[in-house]
């Protein structure tokens, strides 16, 4: 068993030893303030760093000032904290597993209009005996909720612990789905933070095996940084956040039968409901398709029955719009 986990880490690092796609320019100034909410355990909530300026989270808000000092930051991580906790709204887990905390979930954030949302879940759901599959189960349910609402989300990977061989193991099988799964949307932090034998590097310990230090935080800061999250949320870069769009079209809308486990998937239905909180009289309706080009447009009174004869199985945005009113709406269409 040791031996197959050396092997793997040596691979994963190997693999992800260029794994920094973007260079950060902190010269440039933040054309407009962003709002970006944190989702995590008790390594978001600031464990191990003193004083608390020291924490990734709080480095990373000062960062954010920086660029303009209307940016705002949310923490909703809080130690103890697993995959199951930040469920949406609504799901229902097997008996014994955590349930969705509606105060830091990722329905919460998603409540607070940001323009990005970040998760740093490093090791909790494996020290629970969680096998790759369920994390990665639950990492794709609340990827596809920010999804179906237009907000970006980043991952931070899975981070090194003191475990033993086996729970060693389940980390780099999540950490090397989570390379395939969510490639540019995923910040590399395993190869900063490991030894070979998959472990924390005594170096970033605040002395527990757990949790990092000052300088475990700074190397979690600058990963994060380094990835230039608030620039590519200006507008001119909006779009190519979405080029790539049919990742998750294997998932249905979190209907309430698809928050069971396990996740039932019906098939979409072959029309769609578009509303406003009120109802409103000849808003401009738009149809997309995924690259971005106009298939249809028109005006409606809302609520409206979008028909679904506008293009092929795939993705479609749905732009409505009235005045100073504007609303998006993105639309999997699998027949």
């Amino acid at each position: 068993m040791p031996f197959i986990v050396l092997t793997l880490v040596a691979a994963l690092l190997a693999s992800t030893a260029f794994a920094q796609p973007y260079v950060n320019d902190q010269s440039r100034p933040l054309p407009t303030p962003v709002r970006i909410v944190v989702l995590g355990s008790s390594t978001a909530a600031g464990a191990g760093a003193k004083p608390a300026d020291s924490a990734w989270v709080n480095r990373y808000r000062a960062y954010l000032k920086r660029l303009h000092p209307a940016c705002e930051l949310i923490n909703l991580a809080k130690g103890g904290y697993q995959s199951f906790h930040l469920m949406p709204d609504g799901f229902r887990p097997p008996n014994g597993y955590p349930e969705p905390d509606p105060e830091r979930n990722i329905s919460r954030a998603l409540s607070l209009r940001p323009d990005a949302i970040l998760i740093n879940l490093p090791s909790n759901d494996a020290a629970a005996g969680y096998d790759a599959a369920t994390q990665l189960r639950n990492l794709d349910v609340i990827a596809y909720t920010a999804w179906t609402a237009d907000v970006p989300l980043w991952f931070t990977s899975v981070q090194p612990r003191n475990f033993d061989s086996l729970k060693v193991q389940t980390q780099l099988q999540v950490l090397e789905a989570m390379q395939k799964r969510f490639a540019d949307r995923l910040i590399p932090l395993w190869q900063h933070l490991a030894t070979p034998q998959g472990t924390l590097n005594p170096l970033l310990d605040a002395g527990d095996g757990i949790h990092l230090n000052n300088r475990g935080h700074a190397l979690l800061f600058e990963q994060v940084m380094a990835h230039n999250i608030p620039f590519q949320l200006a507008p001119n870069h909006t779009r190519s956040l979405y080029a790539l769009e049919k990742r998750w079209s294997h998932t249905v809308p979190l209907i309430d039968n698809a928050l069971r486990a396990p996740l039932i998937r019906p098939l979409p239905p072959a029309t769609l409901l578009l509303k406003a909180d009120q109802p409103l009289e000849q808003v401009n309706i738009a149809v997309f398709d995924a690259n971005g080009r106009p298939l249809r447009q028109f005006n409606a009174d809302l609520p409206y029955l979008l028909p679904s004869d506008f293009g092929p199985p795939g993705v479609y945005r749905i732009r409505l719009r009235k005045g100073n009113w504007q609303k998006n709406v993105r639309w999997v269409k699998i027949h």
